[in-house]
């Protein structure tokens, strides 16, 4: 037993420096090569050369099929597809790579190709070229490839019948011969709109599904899903907008999809409608200024001997009349939306191409990641003072209400000049002191929004009741929530904003009010006259009210 144990250690040890000598050798070879070439660089021999106008066709191997790709006058088609979209900077590059291909390292009498991988070539490139001479036959260069020598990144190939023959040639000679058939495919412009700023309208339709509109009028975006329809953050929507203009493909998947399920379209992930205005030439505008211009030409015709001053007018209104006119028309971008790809990409089809691309899923997730709720504007209570008739506020149980009075004088150079005024409880307002309250207050914003059902625990601590000159009402109370945020309620909506921001306002109304506190502490005849002055402000605010 012992003995046979000794032999398994043995065998496996033989076995290891066979395989380690192996990989030496094998190592040795590769270096002795690379070190070679580099000695022999000087004395490069040609293995092709042709002009790129002489070359006809080009074949090769293109996802395991061999294709072939030729010139129609001076366009590449492919032979059996003339149909396809052959992007012809792609084939013009491969021609250029291929027509001038030197060898700095030739293997000659070459006994095993398997060592060079030319056994069974990963790629065969068939050359035909125009001969030199006027009537003669085309010329058929076959080049197979093999391994990549990855000392030298270059690779090793053999050409047409010499089968003793090895060559090592640039990797710059091969690469453009190892791409994918949609590589060879030109792509489409995706269809970004260039005026983000005609855009009015955007569904999605998918797990999530929305709808932001944009009102005519006044520009306005609202926002609708499942819910109401709301007011939409601008900023939000304006950068989502912005991203029409510079979407793009990131590769072509399929340039005639007869098939929609294999990339998830028949049932989209998503599908993205857009409305927007595009420019265009006003056709009617057209045919009318051609009739303008054709009349315009007999008028000239039969005045030829009036002056030259009439003749330069004439002139003038013939160039006027061609200048193109243009006009707005109404468009739509429909994006349908499938699966993700193996590269952070999902299949995208655009209007009623039957085109398959590729795009980027962060691109797409912009808009199809996004709810409704994503759209909500967090202002809580925003009312232009320029509107404001009259704000009542009642803060930690008292009550007080600032009226706004506009009059406007005119000057004796008819100038209009606008006085505003501001009255707390009947008594003069300074007008910094207001402003910086209310700033805080209408530009108040909250960090997110609650969709249950809330009830207050206590009174509200600040309620500002807001009356524009028009009549219109808006009220929004300020709750404690909890240690991080305050619970603003408007109507029905209860956003929740930083307890900080808070503060602020209050301690901005306490200014108002005349209320602050001293930070540096107060004797106990101060305290009870400042209780004393807010009693009196109390007892004349609820007068002001009831009056």
């Amino acid at each position: 037993m012992k003995n046979k144990t000794v032999k398994m250690v043995l065998a496996v040890v033989v076995l290891g420096v066979c395989c380690g000598a192996y990989v030496g050798v094998k190592t040795y070879v590769a270096h002795q090569e690379q070190k070679e070439s580099e000695e022999d660089s000087e004395e490069s021999t040609t293995v092709f050369t042709a002009s790129t106008d002489n070359i006809k066709s080009l074949d090769f191997m293109v996802d395991d099929t061999e294709t072939t790709f030729e010139k129609d006058d001076d366009s590449w088609v492919k032979k059996d597809e003339t149909d396809f979209p052959v992007n012809q900077t792609t084939l013009d590059s491969a021609a250029s790579a291929i027509a001038s291909v030197d060898s700095d390292r030739v293997l000659e009498d070459v006994d095993d190709l398997s060592e060079y991988g030319l056994d069974s070539p990963s790629n065969t490139i068939k050359i035909v070229t125009k001969s030199d001479e006027e009537d003669g036959d085309d010329i058929t260069t076959t080049l197979y490839v093999g391994d990549e020598n990855s000392s030298t990144s270059q690779y090793y190939v053999r050409k047409d019948d010499d089968e003793k023959t090895v060559y090592l040639i640039d990797s710059s000679c091969v690469e453009p011969f190892t791409k994918s058939l949609n590589d060879y495919a030109q792509m489409e412009d995706f269809p970004a709109i260039s005026n983000t700023d005609t855009i009015t309208k955007i569904s999605v339709d998918g797990d999530n599904s929305y709808e932001l509109s944009k009102d005519e009028d006044t520009s306005i975006w609202s926002v609708k899903g499942s819910e109401d329809e709301e007011k939409a953050d601008s900023a939000t929507v304006s950068s989502l907008v912005s991203s029409f203009g510079s979407m793009a493909y990131s590769s072509l998947a399929d340039y005639k999809c007869d098939d929609k399920s294999k990339y998830g379209l028949d049932k989209p992930y998503a599908t993205i409608i857009v409305d927007y205005q595009e420019e265009v030439a006003d056709d009617d505008t057209q045919d009318n200024t051609t009739a303008s211009s054709e009349a315009a030409d007999e008028d000239a015709s039969s005045a030829e001997e009036n002056s030259d001053d009439a003749k330069q007018d004439t002139e003038s209104d013939d160039e006027d009349s061609s200048e193109e006119e243009t006009k707005m028309a109404d468009k739509q971008l429909t994006i349908l939306v499938g699966n993700e790809t193996d590269d952070s990409n999902r299949y995208v089809m655009v209007n009623d191409s039957n085109e398959v691309y590729t795009m980027s899923t962060d691109t797409l997730s912009a808009l199809t990641d996004k709810s409704e709720e994503d759209f909500w504007d967090m202002t809580v209570s925003y009312v232009s003072l320029n509107n404001l008739e009259s704000l009542k506020v009642n803060y930690q149980g008292s009550d007080y209400k600032v009226n706004v009075s506009r009059e406007t004088s005119t000057d004796d150079d008819g100038n209009d000049t606008e006085t505003v005024t501001y009255k707390l409880n009947g008594s003069d307002l300074d007008e910094t002191t207001f402003t910086t309250f209310y700033n805080k207050l209408i530009n108040m914003t909250a960090q997110k929004r609650l969709t249950d059902k809330y009830e207050p625990d206590g009174d509200a601590e600040l309620t500002a009741t807001f009356t524009e000159e028009d009549g219109d009402t808006q009220e929004v109370a300020y709750y404690s929530y909890d240690t991080n945020y305050y619970a603003a309620v408007v109507d029905n909506k209860v956003y929740l904003v930083n307890k900080m921001n808070v503060k602020e306002l209050f301690t901005a109304f306490e200014s108002v009010a005349g209320t602050e506190e001293d930070n540096s502490g107060e004797t106990d005849s101060e305290e009870a006259t400042t209780d004393d002055t807010k009693s009196d402000l109390t007892d004349t605010s609820s007068e002001s009210i009831e009056e």
